[in-house]
């Protein structure tokens, strides 16, 4: 399945949506999965509230177009460099560059409402986790902009049954105080399911009325079943609205192994 098609079968109004990327072990590869997915539908937006890497450094990553305007930066209406959408457009939009760290500079949140007036999608890479599999939030984190209508948290399962520390969570303090999992100790699926279901956890931050996808990133991996993660996640309240169970390097058809909606 891709994975455009499950999360837009969500909303009521699925030819259009602003959605925002949060947690780790994939967000960047989904906002460029999803701009592949939806760029059709009249262009794709791909932009960050926080960091991404320079897509122009990188490999293997799709779009037509990086767009810096450092006028993005700040809160306000205008000046825009950008040109309009059109069918197929993947254009990448930041308010700079970060030459030492390879990474472009993301817009502010205030600016996506506006974007999306003009742009049938725009993907909003709003949170970072030093390409780590798992991660927990902190206060000033994550930064979803109000105008998002769906919230994809993902999840790397290649954290799972490794030790929670540093070389494996980002922020392992806040990770322990709102999953339980001590120092050390194995990562389980009920420790991804009670970060999913905190207030403080995967979808902190998200606007009122927004939809909420977990996506188990790296499912191919694991040896296990997908349809069985999937269940075992969706069996835990309030985790989300929705429970995917994928891998987002796949061919867009085969991004998403197995689904389940949370009774």
């Amino acid at each position: 399945m891709r994975l455009s098609d499950c999360l837009l079968s969500l909303l009521p109004r699925p030819e259009s949506a602003v959605i925002a990327l949060v947690g780790a072990g994939g967000k960047t590869c989904a906002l460029f999965a999803l701009g592949e997915e939806l760029a059709g539908s009249g262009g794709a937006l791909l932009t960050t509230t926080t960091h991404i890497y320079d897509p122009r450094l990188e490999q293997g990553r799709p779009f037509d177009e990086v767009v810096l305007d450092p006028g993005l930066a700040e809160a306000g209406e205008g000046p825009w460099k950008l040109a309009g959408p059109g069918p197929g457009r993947r254009v990448v939009l930041a308010a700079g560059e970060l030459p030492a760290e390879g990474k472009l500079r993301g817009i502010h949140p205030g600016r996506v409402a506006r974007l999306a007036r003009t742009w049938p999608f725009v993907i909003v890479e709003a949170d970072g986790a030093r390409r780590l599999p798992l991660k927990a939030p902190a206060a000033h984190e994550p930064v979803i902009p109000d105008a998002a209508i769906l919230v994809l948290g993902i999840l790397g399962l290649d954290g799972l049954g490794r030790p929670m520390d540093g070389a494996t969570v980002h922020r392992p303090d806040r990770f322990a105080g709102i999953t339980g999992c001590a120092p050390g100790a194995a990562i389980r699926l009920e420790h991804l399911a009670a970060l999913a279901r905190s207030p403080q956890g995967l979808f902190k931050g998200s606007p009122a009325g927004a939809r909420r996808v977990l996506l188990l990133n790296k499912a191919d991996l694991q040896g296990g079943d997908p349809a069985e993660l999937c269940a075992a996640m969706a069996g835990s309240p309030g985790v989300a609205d929705l429970v995917l169970a994928g891998s987002l390097r796949a061919a867009p058809g085969d991004r998403v192994l197995a689904r389940a909606q949370p009774q």
